[in-house]
């Protein structure tokens, strides 16, 4: 009896490791988060894994491996895995390109970066605007359509109207004035623009019998009428204590409405010229912008400074571009002549030609081939017409 205890002790003995060491040589479900990665299919419901085991791993969506060479997989060695060399980066949508009439602002081409449509100036969104997104198959969407921008018919204003019979649309920059009905003022501006956002800007005037009452504030009334104010009455003011005054005390209630005259074409220096798209446009109201570049053929002494002029009450802000011609290091290859050829920089005639001019040109400092072109006529000797004494030789004296 004594023997059996001392067998089943035994064999209890022997298995108790045996089950401790199964216990201990397992992993639990692998994650390398940092990598973007994802396990496959096959293992994402296994949450332990024996001894032994090897799953694989792919990227997750919108990434691609980092090295194609390295491997997907890892091995459980008694309670860890191996080192996993797969690592993912995010895929490239590549750039967007501009589009007609737009461009488009974004914040990167890989996945989940997006791109925001931009019309240009003169131009609006047709329907909604639309954002697109980097996904993992490429950008979503479409390139949007820029229309030129349009202006409804501008407000009515009361006890005034419009100089000219108003149109069913307007175009971008289009002006449009105003004036008040016999007697009254017009405060405000005259003039209104159809502005890039398709409405008239700025807000229309109104027309008064008189001027409203001016509203100053840390200031007193210290001369002058009560209101209502009517033609040539004046109010005089004064500062508060600790305030100092900019401009006029005296304020005159002047005649008639107050029309302020658009900015015409700006006159620009030699070598600058207006966008093009700026060339249909023979006014412009008060804040237009307008952007300026080198006529073809020059270029920017200094590439940095600003391209934009503004209109400012009639007068445009002084330019800052200024250009010069390019001028190139080298001559191209100069111009063939008719019945010769080219030898270096001299001209030579064929048999029975003389040369009429001089036979050789020189590269200028502007990039050009000085003197004027030499010209082959038909005979051996110059008959006292060309320029200069000629050589039978075809070189001139």
């Amino acid at each position: 009896m004594g023997f059996k205890w001392l067998n089943l002790c035994v064999a209890v003995l022997f298995l108790c490791p045996l089950k401790a060491g199964s216990i201990r040589a397992q992993c639990t479900q692998p994650s390398f988060a940092s990598r973007n990665v994802i396990l496959t299919a096959e293992h994402l419901s296994t949450q332990s894994f024996p001894d032994g085991s090897t799953v694989t791993f792919d990227c997750v969506i919108g990434h691609k491996p980092a090295d194609l060479k390295a491997s997907k997989s890892v091995t459980c060695r008694g309670n860890q895995w191996t080192r996993l060399e797969l690592r993912c980066t995010r895929k490239s949508c590549g750039d967007l390109v501009d589009f007609l009439n737009g461009r488009y602002e974004m914040t990167g081409n890989l996945f989940g970066d997006t791109a925001k449509p931009v019309c240009d100036k003169g131009y609006m969104l047709a329907g909604q605007e639309t954002t697109r997104t980097c996904r993992d198959q490429g950008w979503d969407g479409r390139d949007p359509l820029c229309e030129p921008v349009k202006c409804t018919a501008p407000p009515a204003i009361e006890n005034g109207q419009l100089d000219n019979e108003p149109l069913e649309s307007y175009e971008y920059l289009q002006v449009v004035s105003y004036r008040c009905n016999g007697g009254l003022n017009l405060i405000g501006q005259s003039t209104l623009h159809c502005s890039e956002d398709g409405t008239f800007k700025p807000d229309p005037p109104k027309c008064f019998d008189g001027c409203p009452t001016p509203k100053i504030p840390n200031s007193k009334r210290t001369g002058g009428k009560s209101p209502p104010y009517k033609l040539g009455h004046f109010i005089e003011y004064k500062c508060d204590d600790g305030y100092t005054m900019k401009g006029k005390g005296r304020l005159i209630e002047s005649n008639g409405p107050s029309h302020s005259t658009p900015c015409r074409l700006p006159e620009l220096s030699e070598h600058v010229t207006l966008k093009e798209k700026f060339h249909t446009h023979k006014t412009f109201p008060h804040g237009s912008k307008v952007t300026v570049e080198c006529v073809q053929g020059n270029e920017p002494v200094d590439a940095t400074v600003s391209k934009t002029i503004t209109c400012e009450e009639t007068k445009w802000t002084e330019p800052l571009l200024t250009c010069k011609k390019m001028y190139s290091a080298t001559c191209q290859a100069p111009p063939i002549i008719e019945n010769g050829q080219i030898e270096a920089v001299f001209y030579k005639c064929n048999s029975g030609f003389f040369l009429n001019g001089r036979s050789s040109l020189y590269c200028s400092e502007d990039g050009t081939f000085k003197q004027d072109l030499p010209k082959c006529l038909e005979g051996s000797v110059c008959d006292g017409t060309c320029l200069g004494k000629q050589r039978h030789d075809n070189n001139p004296v």
